[in-house]
């Protein structure tokens, strides 16, 4: 298959996305040439997400309109992913120019199929759950920074939740396996790196837990900047804040999802922790790092969520002071133990999402601007129109008219905020009052 080329549309979370980069790796190795223009391929791989129903409904009005394109020559159209695992009866049916149909957990033979499927001219479906977390596959990346997933599936059956019924099973990656892609992402450039997972702090293999690991890959020679992404509070010990705290090139950056404020909806959504829960690990990180951003997820409408109980999390909020938030209105899976529950009137979920953006919006503009007239460390990740954009330590992006060198790193003084994104001139080293931390 030399003379190949796949281009790859990817749908969906950071997740879907280094799934991608394993599928990229997997054809690369069979001697496919991986391309940006999908007006070049014969090979194009969509990555679908079943999440939430938007991004499914994009995958298949995306996938449609490829029929065109699949019919216009000797070419191969695969449909991979979270929605391929969900609903592959309904798109073998439904989409008769998909050649390739391929789970979460399928992807390791992907060039096989692609052999057999140009032999032969049949049609692959493959979705079954197993015990893949794809070791051996050791990615080189151009990008600055990238991310590296530490565990597969999911098994706390939030009851909103789809993934732990296309993903499977939690799995845990070695360690040893993680550290190479680690090590061989950084040989190639990557000098920031984010541990991936539904929930990392579950992570465990062997005598090895999430915090043990996060030190042991924090001691990777040449490695600038370690996250890590998503933490439950359920699992949040406190273990992982003091290892943070020792780790110098550990951001001090915790994503931490609250979903609802309200105790009663929190039951209903099987999240295991209580709003009570919640605040005291938050208080647990800002006492010990004071400094440290904290962003979290929140979902509003969830089924028969009061007007009390939606101001419940919009006290908290305004109690919590997050950095920033992710907001979700409530969308309903197939499947999900909530799929039971009658679901709230559009209107009033519409409404209660528009309100909840508008206050973390203002907390957030209060956060950025006391970062005018402070210095911040910036590692510069890539061009912008009107400049560079470097990113802090604690997860902000900042824009720098200037031309700086992806990779490089300089300090940064903040002049204004435009927008939601702070504009910076860079400074001399260890001028300014600083701000090393956000």
């Amino acid at each position: 298959m030399m003379n190949r080329k796949a281009f790859i549309r990817t749908f969906g979370c950071q997740m879907n996305k280094n799934d991608s980069d394993i599928i990229l790796s997997l054809l690369a190795a069979e001697g496919i040439a991986i391309v940006d223009d999908p007006d070049a391929c014969d090979i194009f791989v969509v990555n679908t997400c079943s999440v939430r129903e938007h991004a499914e409904r994009r995958a298949l009005g995306y996938i449609a309109a490829l029929k065109t394109w699949r019919q216009s020559g000797d070419r191969l159209l695969a449909v991979v992913g979270c929605m391929a695992q969900r609903r592959h009866q309904e798109l073998v049916t439904r989409f008769p120019h998909a050649d390739l149909i391929l789970g979460p957990d399928s992807y390791r033979g992907i060039g096989s199929d692609i052999r057999t499927i140009f032999a032969n001219r049949t049609r692959i479906i493959r979705t079954g759950f197993f015990t893949e977390t794809y070791p051996g596959i050791y990615r080189a990346s151009p990008a600055v920074a990238d991310f590296v997933s530490i565990t597969r599936g999911c098994g706390n059956y939030c009851s909103y939740c789809v993934v732990p019924y296309v993903r499977g099973p939690l799995r845990s990656r070695s360690p040893e396996d993680i550290r190479r892609e680690v090590e061989s992402l950084v040989r190639s450039g990557t000098r920031d790196i984010t541990l991936l997972g539904q929930n990392v702090n579950e992570y465990r293999h062997g005598e090895t837990g999430f915090a043990e690991l996060l030190s042991a890959v924090a001691h990777t020679a040449g490695l600038f900047r370690l996250r890590f992404l998503t933490s439950h509070p359920k699992d949040f010990e406190d273990s992982i804040i003091d290892t943070v705290a020792a780790h110098p090139n550990i951001c001090p950056w915790f994503h931490l999802p609250l979903q609802s404020g309200s105790d009663r909806i929190l039951g209903l959504m099987n999240r295991r922790y209580t709003v009570r829960d919640y605040r005291r690990r938050i208080q647990a990180i800002r006492s010990r790092l004071p400094d440290a951003t904290v962003t979290t997820d929140i979902i509003v409408g969830f089924p028969t969520e009061t007007e009390v109980e939606y101001r419940e999390t919009i006290a908290f909020v305004e109690d919590l002071q997050f950095d920033d938030a992710y907001t979700y209105r409530y969308s309903s899976r197939a499947g999900t133990a909530a799929e039971q529950y009658e679901p709230l009137p559009e209107d009033c979920i519409a409404r209660r999402l528009r309100e909840l953006i508008a206050v973390q919006n203002r907390i957030t503009g209060e956060h950025m601007s006391r970062m005018v007239g402070r210095d911040y460390e910036l590692l510069f990740e890539k061009k912008a129109r009107n400049g560079t954009l470097g990113r802090t330590r604690g997860n902000v992006a900042v824009l720098v008219e200037a031309e700086l060198v992806p990779g490089s790193i300089a300090n940064a003084r903040i002049r204004e905020i435009r927008g939601r994104t702070p504009v910076g001139i860079v400074t001399p080293r260890g001028g300014g009052e600083e701000g090393q931390w956000r």
